[in-house]
């Protein structure tokens, strides 16, 4: 008898550690629907052009439609850019790829076609809006480009317009001629098509707590 109650103990830790953290502690571990490994998707448009393709090691779906991804990698196609997302877990909430919550060591890729210029996006936590191809975090992120590497406390990137904005305590270190300039600021705004900048002198601390609000919902941290 002890051994059999040793052995449900186990099955019941498994289930717990394994299915997403959201919603409050005292919820029921929901029941899971179907599991992919290895998994690879694409969504096609009207146009029958591929607009996104995603992959991961394992998906699965619970019977509340809540879908966990482990080591998610998302491609998204547009006319002028792609966008190259990772993380090591990412929730969608309805299962219908409308929005997803990225999780732990958060990367993303922009680059556009026009110009070939790269821009990385480092941050631990984000939500990325599929449709607006909008990405936001209230977390610290670092971005690099090909002549500075800027850090902040959230941002709020749409990925379509290449429209950044860096929401406070904004630190960016410009290298030109094989010197470095510093520019600080309360908040800046970073248009990547023409590469230019604007540092502002308030930050945008309300936006800031909106994300944080629907991050810390989803993920269940402070």
């Amino acid at each position: 008898m002890r051994n059999n109650n040793k052995y449900y103990l186990i099955i019941f830790i498994f289930i717990h550690l394994s299915a997403p953290s959201f919603g409050n502690s005292g919820e029921d571990v929901p029941l899971i629907k179907n599991q992919l490994s290895n998994f690879h998707t694409i969504k096609i448009n009207k146009d029958m052009k591929t607009e996104w393709e995603l992959q991961g090691n394992m998906m699965t779906k619970y019977d509340n439609d809540i879908t966990l991804i482990n080591n998610p990698y998302l491609n998204m196609y547009k006319i002028k850019s792609t966008t190259n997302i990772k993380s090591d877990t990412a929730i969608d909430p309805s299962g219908k790829m409308e929005e997803i919550y990225l999780k732990n060591n958060v990367f993303i890729n922009r680059e556009n076609l026009e110009d070939d210029s790269p821009m990385k996006m480092y941050t631990s936590y984000a939500i990325f809006y599929i449709s607006k191809n909008l990405v936001e975090t209230d977390r610290d992120v670092t971005i690099i480009t090909s002549d500075s590497t800027t850090t902040g406390s959230g941002f709020s990137a749409n990925m379509d317009t290449g429209m950044i904005m860096l929401l406070s305590n904004v630190k960016r270190t410009i290298k030109e001629n094989d010197e470095f300039r510093i520019i600080e600021g309360n908040q800046m705004i970073y248009d990547s098509n023409n590469k230019k900048w604007v540092v502002k002198d308030t930050a945008a601390h309300d936006l800031r707590k909106k994300i944080k609000k629907k991050v810390s919902t989803m993920f269940n941290i402070k």
